[in-house]
């Protein structure tokens, strides 16, 4: 069975919070007659047993694809080594891990070019993640 892990950047604090991730809709929400959905609070329940509140939009799922440890949201250095007869088709550079919609899974958001590639395209060896685009986002500007 597979881990099921998040990580979050706690609203009132620094660094990051693991565990499973929760939300709730706001207690005491009154809509006055509009059809609004109530305001959400995001928490990472951590494995101490203790809730954080977290930045929604930091929130990351845990990805393990053969051993590299990975987030959504992660900056991954990437050098191909693609010994293909026609020329290398993939860029070395810097990828972003987004969710991909339409695939749904994961996928390497190329910084150069803006296009999708799956996981698989490169090989494990050649991955290496140096950052993520929360706390480095300066590494984004090098691709």
């Amino acid at each position: 069975m597979r881990d099921i892990k998040f990580r979050g950047k706690p609203i009132n604090g620094t660094g990051w919070v693991y565990g499973y991730y929760v939300y709730q809709f706001e207690i005491g929400y009154y809509s006055q007659g509009y059809t609004d959905v109530p305001p959400r609070v995001h928490y990472i329940f951590g494995d101490k047993g203790d809730f954080c509140e977290v930045d929604p939009a930091t929130v990351g799922q845990y990805v393990n694809y053969y051993g590299i440890e990975f987030y959504n949201g992660d900056i991954m250095l990437i050098a191909c080594d693609c010994d293909s007869e026609y020329g290398c088709t993939h860029n070395d550079g810097i990828y972003t891990v987004v969710w991909n919609k339409e695939t749904a899974g994961y996928a390497l958001k190329s910084q150069s070019n803006g296009r999708l590639y799956p996981l698989d395209e490169y090989g494990e060896e050649n991955m290496h993640v140096a950052g993520n685009i929360y706390d480095n986002p300066e590494l984004l500007k090098l691709g």
